[in-house]
């Protein structure tokens, strides 16, 4: 429970509904909810009944409240002066508004519903509270003169998400669909059962784990048995892809075995598709469950355990999807580099791709990185890893459901796609490098991107030790593009009009794909 205390006018509905939506919780406000109980406005119970009245009826409806499902709850100004009120909130996370008194009552003062407003002792009043707001706190937060979004925005980033070793709290995901940490580092797995938040009616948590990521299942087990849950196992069958139609049936048969409600928790480990997978049945079974994310590849961790997509493969890529925001996702680096991950050159792709949509200075530290990320030196791996990370986190904070900046991270996927379908040999690491060069060819070709962008692709993913050139038809890649998820009346790209200013939405015309194919083939 998060609960909302500061004197009238310090933006407690405000900034608490915006916490509310940020962290995917209901917004209550407990004046509302005495009004609603009573049929009669506070003003109204104050004159009929005097203040003593109101405080009794006050205090029984937060102790109701605090007692009921999570939620942000706002205060009344006065609410923390009952000694009652102060106790109970002792065992919820308080945040404390401030605002200077000729500012509050600048933004109240036409407010004729404020039955203490219009009273000649509110500077002592107001004197008189600060104390007591600041007694019951857990965060305090100054209000005046400040942007809304910039106070929730301060709240969220104090009341998420758990300490690491070092201090820090992991990168911050604040999406409408529920903020959360990203945890990233190098044995940061030990730590696991303090940095994933445990539902409060858990009564059981099940890790999902990959069908070859029995090691990691184990040792992610073995961590969250600290918990004082149950700790279950259920791992995707073998032989097929674990993001596949059939993996969905599996698990959920396993889950209905188990009783799994909507209190519990899963954790999910492994790669790309085990995330997907285990996305899709967190925001599916049973309406919606909490999950967690322990990816275990370079890919996962860079790119796509970050932003709440779940969603099962069928021809024509993942077009069974949900957005469905973790809980918490922990990112070992010294997992994704173990020596028999083969699949890291698919997280440095994805690395470079946010370099090119977001931030070019990023290009620069990869090729600078090339020597130690050859070999897999976990310290410059890591560093990359939390930048695409913050990269990641920052797109989806300001669009969760790829209605625009999102849209921009697809980026060389949708040429990659249609590589892999054509060539099924080619690596996740190779098609994605293709992808980047051809949606760069392309870029050049509708007179977008100069000479010097396409350069910087090609020279950032061959230090890289990715593929820049390789041969396609159009006629072996029309099939899937045609399948591709963004297709609207044709084809649509994200190209770049230069290095980190993407474009999303355009559609090109068979020739300029041929053409930017054709540019691939000669290098």
């Amino acid at each position: 429970m998060i609960v909302i205390v500061g004197f009238m006018g310090a933006g407690k509905t405000t900034v608490g509904r915006m916490l509310a939506e940020r962290l995917g919780l209901p917004f209550v406000d407990s004046d509302l909810v005495v009004e609603h109980e009573r049929r009669r406005t506070i003003k109204e119970i104050f004159a009929e009944h005097g203040e003593t009245a109101f405080r009794d009826i006050e205090e029984e409806t937060i102790a109701r409240l605090l007692d009921g499902p999570a939620c942000v709850l706002s205060l009344g100004g006065g609410a923390c002066g009952r000694e009652g009120t102060r106790a109970r909130l002792a065992d919820h996370t308080v945040v404390y508004l401030h605002v200077e008194l000729d500012d509050a009552i600048l933004r109240v003062g036409r407010d004729e519903y404020r039955p203490l407003l219009h009273d000649p002792g509110l500077p002592d009043l107001y004197a008189g509270r600060l104390a007591v707001y600041a007694g019951v706190a857990d965060v305090v937060a100054h209000t005046t003169g400040r942007r809304v979004e910039d106070i929730a925005w301060e709240v969220i980033d104090q009341v998420t998400g758990r300490d690491e070793d070092d201090g820090t709290k992991g990168v911050l995901v604040a999406p409408p669909g529920g903020s959360y940490r990203v945890h990233v580092g190098v044995g940061v797995l030990d730590q696991l059962a303090g940095l994933v938040p445990m539902p409060q009616d858990a009564e059981q948590v099940v890790v999902v784990a990959g069908a070859g990521e029995r090691g990691a299942a184990e040792l992610v087990a073995r961590h969250l048995a600290r918990q004082p849950v149950p700790v279950r196992h259920v791992s995707l069958a073998s032989g097929v892809p674990d993001n596949d139609l059939a993996q969905l049936g599996h698990v959920s048969a396993e889950l209905s075995r188990l009783a799994v409600h909507r209190g519990d928790l899963l954790v999910g480990v492994g790669g790309e598709a085990t995330c997907e997978i285990v996305g899709f049945l967190a925001g599916t079974y049973n309406r919606g469950v909490a999950h967690a994310l322990v990816p275990t590849t370079l890919e996962a961790q860079a790119d796509s355990a970050v932003g709440g997509k779940g969603a099962v493969a069928l021809p024509g890529a993942s077009v069974l999807g949900v957005v469905h925001q973790p809980v918490a996702v922990v990112c070992d680096v010294a997992l994704a580099v173990a020596p028999e991950r083969p699949d890291v050159e698919a997280g440095l792709a994805e690395i470079a791709k946010h370099g090119l949509v977001a931030d070019p200075t990023l290009l620069d530290e990869l090729v600078a990185a090339g020597p130690a990320v050859a070999a897999r030196d976990t310290a410059a791996l890591l560093r990359l890893v939390r930048r695409s990370a913050e990269i990641k986190a920052d797109v989806v904070t300001n669009d969760e459901r790829e209605e625009g900046g999102r849209l921009h991270l697809n980026y060389g996927h949708t040429f990659s796609r249609a590589f892999a379908a054509a060539d099924p040999a080619l690596s996740g690491g190779a098609a994605l490098s293709l992808g980047l060069m051809a949606a760069a060819h392309l870029s050049r070709r509708l007179g977008r991107l100069d000479e010097a962008g396409v350069e910087a692709h090609r020279r950032t993913l061959t230090v890289l030790g990715l593929p820049v050139t390789a041969r396609f038809a159009l006629d072996d890649v029309a099939d899937a593009l045609r399948r591709d998820r963004k297709y609207r009346n044709g084809w649509r790209f994200v190209i770049l009009s230069a290095l980190g200013s993407p474009e999303a939405g355009v559609s090109p015309s068979e020739t300029d794909v041929a053409a930017a194919l054709a540019d691939l083939a000669a290098g």
